[in-house]
């Protein structure tokens, strides 16, 4: 489910909102220390790997909590929370 989040958040949208483009941010930047992670053949640089994308996903989990108490949405997706779990 984190992937459909993911995309409807990285597709370009006309209102720039300061917390979706942090959001933005963060997506891109992990999915390139994913890519990193995955070619990298010392140890070292696989542990920094590891930690960078730590570091990233505490970020994004921060931000979207940041977007869920402003009620933003991003994309056409319809809410994920219906109205009985809110």
């Amino acid at each position: 489910m984190e992937g459909t989040i993911r995309k409807a958040i990285l597709k370009p949208e006309e209102s720039t909102n300061e917390v979706l483009a942090a959001i933005r941010d963060v997506c891109v930047r992990l999915d390139n220390a994913n890519l990193r992670f995955k070619m990298e053949r010392d140890s070292d640089l696989i542990e920094s790997c590891i930690y960078e994308i730590e570091s990233l996903r505490a970020q994004y989990r921060y931000l979207l909590r940041l977007a869920k108490e402003q009620g933003l949405r991003a994309g056409r997706y319809p809410s994920l929370v219906t109205e009985g779990e809110k």
